[in-house]
Formats: C-alpha cells, structure tokens, sequence
C-alpha cells in the first residue's frame, strides 16, 4: 500500500535533519578552573573575557569556574574540569595526586607596560607597626598569609626566613584568611603584625586605594631589573595552565593555540592584566623550594621497593657482580702466593731463633717477631709484652744526643724502608729500669719498590763500655761545665758534693750542705729518692726558702748511678730555678680568667664554670640558675663624669653584687656593664628570687663616683636548668639574655624569667 504523501514528506524530512551535524554549542562546555586567590568578583572581572576568548577561539563554549584550593582539589577529584590555571606550588601537588598531561603555557603578566612572566612574594607591616625592620625581626611576630599552599602568598617568604635561620612554623603564630585582600585588611587592622602576598597584589590594589602605600611598608624591598613589581623575595616562574588527561587532544591544540596567540593588546589579555601566554616555564626552582621547606608534595620520602632500586641501579649491580667475580680469582692467586711466602718466612724466622744475638723482624715501625735473645736483653715477662711495640716504647723519651727518641726512629725507619742498611748506637731501658746501649743494625728484608715494607734488626750489647765512659765523663766534667745547681748524693740520698750553683742558689755554703738531705718536695720528701731508684730518674717541682726569706720555685731532676753490678750507688741531682718562669705563668692564668677591671672571672672561666654547674645538677639531680645583669644608666655617667668614673662604679657594682651571693656561687663580668652569675643547688624558686631582690636592692644604693654621688638600677633575667629539652650553655646564656630585655622593656630595675614565649 502506498504512504501518503505527507507521510513520505515527513520521513524525508526527518532523514535531512540526521544528516545535518549539531552545532557545537550543543556538546557540554569546555570547563577552566581558576585558584580563587583574591575576591570572587575581582577574579572574575579579570578572567571571564579569557573565557569568552577561548570560546570563540577553539569553537567550544568554555565555563569559568573561580573556586578556592579545596574546591579546586575536589572538582578535579569529581573530573569536572578540563583545564586548571593555579599558583605553581598548588600545581606540584596536583601533579602528585594525579596524572597531568604537562603544563599547556605559563601566564605572561602585565603591568604599566612591562611584562614577566615571574612572581614573588612581599612582606608586609602596617607603617605604624614598630619591631620589623628586616627578616630578622619577623621571628616570633603574628603572621598573616592566604594559604600555606601559596607560592607567593606563603612559600617563597617562608624559604628567604628559613634561609637565615628564622622557621616561621615554629617560632610563630599563623593566620591563614584565604585571599590577599583579606591579609591586607588584617595587616591594616592590628589583626597580625606581619602579612605575606604575592607580587603586584599591592600595586593594584593601590590603583584604587593609593593611601596603601603611606599605611604599609614592604620588608626586605628588593627592585629586581625588567620586573615591574617590589618584591621581598626571590622570583619563581609565574602560574602554569594545565590540561587534563582526559581532554580531547584536539581540543587541547586549539585551546594551546589560542593562548599563544593572545596579544597583548587583545580586551581579554588587558581585563586580566596580562601579555598574554608563554611556552612551559621551567618549574625546577619551585620543586627545590617544596623541597627545601618539606611542604607538599615533597614532606614524605617515596617508598622504594627493591625491585625499584635493582631497576634503577641495574648498571651499578651489574658492575659490583663483575667485580666480585674479579674479587674472587684474584683472591684465588693472592692465597697461592700468600702460601708460598708462608713457607719462606717460616724458614726464615728458623733461623732468626736460633740466632745467638737479639734479633727481631719490624713492619710498619712495630715488633712482629723476636727471637728469645731480644727478650732477656730487655728483660720482658714474655714474647707477647715484646710483640706490637716500638723502639722507642722500650727506650727513654730522649736519645743522650737529645733527639727525641720515636721522631729518631722514624728518620732511621725511613732510610732502611728506602733500601739502606742503618747502624746506630742506641739507648734501650731495661725492663727494671737500668739502661741498656746496643749498636742496632737495621736492614730492608723487602723486596725494593714493595709496599709492605720488612725490616731485620739486630741488637749487640755494648752497656758496658757505655757506662765506663759516662763515669769518666761524669767525673771529668761535670761540675766544671754545669751552669745549674747539681749535687751527688749517696745511695741514701745525703750530700756528698755540690757545685758552685747549688751554693749560688740555695745560698748554704759547700760545708754547710755537706752530709745533709738536698731541697726535697714537702709532700713526697725522700721518697723521690725510691722513685728514682725504681725508675732511674725522677723529675718534679721544689719550694726552696732561703735563709733570707725568700722563696724559690725549683724543678728537681734526680737520676741515679749504678756499679757494674746494676746496683745503685749514688743520685745525681739537678736544680733548675724557675721562679721567674712560674711568676709569669700566674700572671698570664689571671689575664686569661679574670676580669682586669673588676677581678671577677671573665667569659671564659664563666663559661667553664657553668659546664662544670651543669654536670653537678646532672648528677645529683640539682637545680641551678644563670643570670643575666645589665647595668640601666652606665652611659650617662661614663658621658657626664668620665670613664673613670665609670670604672669606680662598675668596681662598687661588683663588689656589692659579689656579697649578695653565696660562696659557691660565681659572678662574672661579660663586658661593658654586663654581669653574669651562676646560681647553684636552688631549692625553690622563692629562695632565687628573695637573692637577685637584694642584688637589685645593693646595685640601686647610690654609689660615690670620684666626687659625684650618683644611683643606678639594674635589669635581671634568668633562666633555670635543667629543663624539659637538653640544652647546652650558650642556649641558657642566650635565654637569660632575652629575659633580661624583657625586664628592660618592662621598666628596668626589675627581674624576669626567661619562659619560651618570652618574646610574644
């Protein structure tokens, strides 16, 4: 049957309509997310002609969306967005959380004709505000930023601060208030007393409101060439637009090109302040700051499986596997050798222990073998006390030629390891404490050029010869050359000669001093006289009295003399007057420890004195205080009376601060009209304070200076220790310190203790 015709009209009708493509005002809206960062009616009066641009741009209607950091954070969790423009620190997150395909541009900003495509931060105080001046004073102040995320707003203030040791995160209190313009207000309210924005918020806002630059001040103005904005920080690369993944890759070309090709001078490019879009910026300098503040996304180190580390160090592992198999064949070859040098020592040190003289094997300066020959020529219980020592550990600390004996041996050491055969006479002490003279020969039993060098050393006894030229020496010589007093006793230590210096210095006569003991320690007396015996020598100090009354201070070395049997048959003693010596040793003590004006310990014995106070406390779980003094009006009289004046008050100051402590306390003067004291085994907090009461009582006495009668006061702080966390002794001085001021600050004349928000 055949349709209608309206029918078949309708049918074409219907079939021309499906072949006709819809608009692409009829798809769903390329959606642009912005980071809310000042007012919403601000950002969109910017940003909404950037959208209509795009719209007509790349033929798909585009939908502004202004939302805050956390609205941001869940429509790209829902995947309601397509593109997203936010501050660089943001966007690190956001490429942690989730995969991005890159950054599309980098907005290229405007200002009076100038255009960058960098931002920074600016530290703001109200003019009136008094205490910041610099970086450093922000510590401790109230602090205002929009967000912790913030690049400009947050970040790059809080790297400049940490980078001169100011950690705003813990030193003090932040108020986060979500937009610029809100920091600003609260800056100019009283609300905080330092505020942080991003670069160019002030200048625009000034646009409007040009009181703003009379009400606030910028910390740290820096002007930075071809960038039209202050700044108080460093520059970072100025805000990244981001595509999706999920954005048609078609669509993502379009709108790239679009951006490109805004100019400056387009109505969409001067709405939002901008020149326009510019190629990815390089993002490595805020991944560094991230990094060096441990924020987001970088205050967590990755996970790293083992697979993860074999997969990236795979040319490392292959490398260390194909050395441990080059390890293992040369520690193959280096056993076979090492067996065949075995079977070479071993017949080697056969002989040397069957040698009839001392003979003994050196490696790097030390004993490695011996024969038993070197062991009863020293005298040693064992091979073992022989084994591991040096030359110079079994001889006296000086050769007689007066070389030190370790630094001799080494020159000798370094002849025989260079290929020589050394002979040297050489003095060895006996294990009971008798000399012992050999001629010793070393030689190289090494291979030239080796590394591991071995020595041969052979010893031949020539004690005896030694002794009977050191007697005729001794008898021939020496009272004629001796300049020191020297005199020769018996074996039980009573004078039987002396030179003309013992007579000189002890001021007895030859006769007098004939039969008697000499000038012995008062604490040891004869005694040094065993001492020396055991030991062959003995060398100390002894206070002489002349018969006139005066003192003398004496270094007395005793040696004694054998037969040829070992047996000790006299003591020869030696005086040395030090006197002179010991005066100027004492003289330079004081100067070291003790203030010159007011003879209180200085600095250094203060602060010795506090470490010793401070392991006391440790120890018997004690309490002690350090306290800080600042004399209130030293200047007016060193300017009206003169700096004479001035000492003879700080002297009176001293003196009356020094009685108001207790004997085991310490008072030191740190300079100036500073004073420190160390206050120890405290019971209760009310003890300490009744005693820096009188302290300050005693300092506001008046006080007569020259002529002049003039009163002063005196600022205290204090801290006490120990406290909850370990803290060494400059930290008590410094919060002692702070405390001080705080009692300056409060009307002088007063004390306070330090407490850790004693700056607030």
């Amino acid at each position: 049957m055949i349709a209608p015709l309206w029918a078949r009209c309708l049918l074409g009708w219907l079939l021309l309509v499906a072949t006709i493509p819809l608009p692409a005002w009829a798809t769903s809206p390329v959606t642009l997310g912005i980071y809310n960062s000042r007012s919403e009616a601000i950002m969109r009066l910017r940003f909404e002609p950037l959208a209509d641009y795009l719209s007509r741009a790349i033929g798909e209607p585009v939908e502004l969306l202004l939302l805050s950091e956390a609205e941001l954070d869940q429509a790209l969790a829902a995947n309601r967005l397509d593109f997203v423009l936010t501050n660089p620190s943001h966007f690190l997150i956001i490429r942690s959380e989730r995969s991005l395909s890159g950054v599309l541009a980098t907005l290229n900003r405007r200002w009076q004709g100038v255009a960058t495509a960098s931002l920074g931060g600016v530290i703001i105080a109200a003019s009136d505000r008094a205490g910041v001046e610099d970086l450093a004073s922000i510590r401790d102040k109230t602090l205002v930023a929009p967000s912790v995320n913030s690049l400009g707003g947050y970040l790059a203030q809080a790297l400049e601060l940490q980078q001169i040791g100011v950690d705003i995160r813990r030193s003090n209190r932040i108020k986060l208030v979500g937009s610029h313009d809100r920091v600003i207000r609260a800056v100019l309210a009283g609300d905080a007393d330092v505020g942080f924005i991003r670069t160019g918020i002030l200048e625009q806002l000034a646009l409007t409101q040009p009181e703003l630059m009379f009400k606030l001040d910028v910390v740290n103005s820096q002007r930075l060439a071809g960038f039209p904005f202050m700044a108080s920080t460093r520059l970072y690369p100025e805000w990244p637009l981001v595509a999706l993944p999920h954005v048609d890759d078609d669509i993502v070309r379009r709108t790239a090109s679009a951006l490109f090709a805004l100019e400056p001078d387009d109505p969409a490019a001067q709405a939002a302040d901008i020149a326009g879009f510019l190629p990815p910026a390089d993002y490595q300098a805020v991944e560094y700051l991230s990094r060096s503040l441990k924020v987001p996304p970088f205050d967590q180190a990755p996970e790293l499986t083992w697979i993860d580390a074999l997969h990236q160090y795979r040319l490392w592992v292959f490398t260390i596997m194909v050395l441990l198999l080059m390890l293992v064949a040369s520690s193959l070859w280096l056993a076979k050798r090492r067996r065949q040098l075995l079977n070479e020592q071993r017949r080697t040190r056969r002989l040397m222990m069957s040698w009839p003289q001392p003979m003994l094997v050196i490696r790097r300066g030390v004993f490695v073998d011996c024969n038993h020959a070197a062991i009863e020529m020293l005298g040693v219980a064992s091979r073992e006390a022989l084994i591991g020592g040096e030359v110079a550990s079994f001889s006296p600390e000086y050769q007689p030629d007066g070389q030190d004996s370790e630094a001799k041996m080494r020159a000798i050491m370094a002849m025989a390891d260079g290929g020589l055969v050394c002979q040297q006479e050489w003095l060895f002490r006996h294990s009971d404490g008798s000399d012992i003279w050999v001629v010793m020969t070393i030689a190289p039993a090494h291979e030239p050029g080796a590394t591991n060098s071995l020595l041969l050393c052979s010893w031949h006894d020539i004690t005896d010869r030694r002794q009977t030229e050191q007697r005729q020496r001794l008898a021939a010589s020496v009272f004629d050359t001796a300049r020191e007093a020297i005199f020769i006793s018996d074996r039980y230590g009573r004078v039987v000669d002396v030179n003309e210096g013992y007579a000189n210095i002890t001021r007895q006569p030859k006769h007098q001093a004939l039969g008697k003991l000499p000038p012995l320690p008062l604490g040891e007396g004869s005694g040094v006289f065993q001492n020396a015996r055991i030991s062959g020598f003995w060398r100390g100090e002894v206070v002489f009295n002349r018969t006139d009354g005066e003192q003398l201070d004496l270094v007395l070395t005793l040696s004694r003399v054998c037969d040829d049997t070992g047996s000790v048959t006299h003591f020869i003693g030696i005086y040395n007057d030090v006197t002179d010596s010991k005066a100027k040793e004492h003289e330079l003590r004081t100067l070291a420890h003790y203030d010159a004006l007011t003879g209180l310990p200085n600095r250094v014995l203060f602060a010795d004195r506090l470490q010793q106070g401070m392991a006391q406390a440790r120890r018997h779980n004690l309490r002690l205080a350090v306290v800080y003094i600042d004399l209130d009006e030293l200047k007016p009289v060193n300017d009206t009376f003169g700096h004479e004046a001035g000492d003879m008050l700080l002297i009176e100051t001293a003196e009356r601060l020094q009685q108001s402590l207790r004997e085991e306390d310490t008072l030191a003067r740190m300079g100036g009209d500073e004073f420190t004291a160390i206050i120890l085994n405290i019971d209760n907090e009310a003890d300490l304070e009744r005693l820096l009461s009188r302290m300050l009582v005693a300092v506001a006495e008046p006080v007569w200076a020259g002529d002049h009668q003039v009163e002063i006061s005196a600022s205290i702080g204090y801290t006490v220790f120990p406290q909850q966390t370990e803290i060494d002794g400059d930290q008590l001085l410094c919060q002692a310190d702070q405390a001080m001021y705080q009692a300056k600050r409060q009307g002088k004349g007063c004390f306070r203790r330090f407490f850790p928000d004693i700056s607030a």
